[in-house]
């Protein structure tokens, strides 16, 4: 087993975790889906968690020329930049020659103890037959002089962005243990074109294209567990009705239009299961409802009282809902069992906090709170421990989980117009994801995608 070195003691003391990870041994990277290993374990530094270090990494630009290779440099860099593990050294500061190859044997370690690179990460392009290219990414750990891994893939060249993010995902996978969350996408509203419509978008801010173009109001999208489907409020009929897109049909359905509103749905994880807010009982209040997401039908009345419940939120194993109430005054946060039942008070501060979401890892609950203005918080499943991932920073509302629960997005009126921001889980590393004029609200975060 290698010694540590002195560059890995010290990152180790500085709130990183060190893990025996089996490395890939061979002198080609593997086809998809997984690497090689051998039975000779090394000691690598593995991030736990993003936001609070930021590991010095250094990522030549890949080998290959063309535009494709340019624009997967760009994307690799600012993805990791945005992600909150790294710090992307200036490409300024490398010394090795352009000559240097990306495997072992192929460079010199020297040339990346000159401008401090911790972690090394080495990529080549190249083109195949019809509109394929061939992906490869080597990272390395400099300081052990040693290799962490290695991962060949295929790709559309005109798609070269996601080429880039499915490097940056590879590149976070061997460093933090699990992968990037760069080939999940946002679904969100955008009023760009003077209409509030749904788009999709890359989670850096790109690949914008609309789901809806029906020139009316669209509202509160939110995702299936498997990506295909998507249940968002329109008054394109008039009414604050129900519909569900299916992505892989392009299909569009009204699932609910009952009088009164039809909004804030919410999946059941691996059900065709949505909890919705309907009005109710003619009193001007509303409840939530357990419906079919395929005929619309009411599989259950979950709360009725006086008052307003609102922007329910399973956990992620389907078994509570944690949703908004009027019932005991301000809106404040109830747990209950998604099948029904008395609910528990979930928090006591503030008069004014709704719009929960329950972490994909099932540990925090993320509203929004009003103080003076509204902001983000966190709090644990018991009502302990909140924390306030927003302050002072404009208005800060919708907030959206990622899928492997490390960070959080929502909107905030900061940098001035209404964007989408991305901030890690304990609120440390924000960055801004959309760009320009337009005005943007309600978005939700993809599970991880296969198509």
């Amino acid at each position: 087993m290698k010694r540590l070195t002195a560059w890995t003691l010290l990152l180790a003391a500085g709130a990183l975790t060190l893990a025996m990870d089996p490395m890939a041994q061979a002198q080609e990277p593997p086809e998809q889906p997984a690497t090689t290993t051998s039975d000779i374990e090394n000691i690598v530094v593995r991030i736990s968690a993003p936001g609070g270090q930021d590991l010095p990494i250094a990522i030549p630009k890949p080998k290959g020329d063309g535009s494709v290779s340019d624009t997967v440099w760009e994307v690799v860099r600012n993805d990791l930049n945005m992600s909150g593990f790294f710090n992307v050294i200036d490409p300024a500061a490398y010394i090795e020659p352009g000559s240097a190859g990306i495997q072992e044997g192929e460079f010199q370690w020297s040339d990346w103890d000159v401008p401090g690179a911790v972690v090394l990460a080495k990529t080549s392009l190249s083109e195949l037959s019809g509109d394929q290219v061939s992906a490869e990414v080597w990272v390395y750990d400099v300081p052990g002089r040693d290799r962490m891994g290695a991962k060949r893939f295929t790709a559309s060249s005109s798609n070269a962005r996601m080429v880039g993010h499915r490097i940056s995902d590879e590149i976070i996978r061997l460093v933090s243990g699990e992968p990037g969350i760069f080939t999940t996408r946002f679904v969100a509203v955008s009023k760009a074109s003077g209409n509030k419509e749904i788009k999709l978008l890359d989670v850096d801010g790109h690949g914008v294209r609309s789901l809806t173009k029906n020139g009316s109001i669209n509202l509160q999208p939110a995702w299936n567990s498997s990506g295909t489907q998507i249940a968002y409020t329109s008054y394109r009929g008039g009414n604050p009705d129900l519909y569900v897109a299916d992505l892989s049909t392009g299909k569009v359905r009204r699932v609910s239009s009952r009088s009164g509103v039809n909004t804030g749905a919410a999946w059941a994880p691996g059900r065709d299961l949505l909890a919705l807010t309907l009005s109710s009982g003619g009193r001007g209040d509303t409840d939530i409802f357990g419906i079919s997401s395929v005929d619309g039908k009411v599989v259950a009345q979950l709360t009725k009282t006086p008052g307003i419940d609102v922007s329910a939120s399973f956990s992620p194993d389907g078994s509570q809902i944690v949703f908004a109430s009027e019932r005991s005054g301000g809106l404040q946060l109830y747990v209950m069992s998604a099948d029904g039942g008395d609910p528990k008070r979930l928090t006591f501060q503030g008069n004014h906090n709704t719009d929960p979401q329950w972490s994909p890892k099932g540990d925090r609950i993320s509203f929004v709170g009003r103080d003076g203005g509204y902001d983000v918080f966190t709090v644990r499943t018991d009502g302990s421990d909140m924390q306030r991932i927003t302050q002072g920073q404009g208005s800060n509302e919708d907030p959206s989980w990622s899928p492997d629960g490390r960070y959080l997005a929502f909107v905030s009126t900061r940098s001035g117009g209404s964007h989408i921001w991305m901030s890690t889980a304990d609120g440390r590393h924000q960055v801004q994801v959309t760009q320009g004029g337009g005005s943007w609200s309600n978005p939700a975060w993809s599970p991880r995608l296969t198509w």
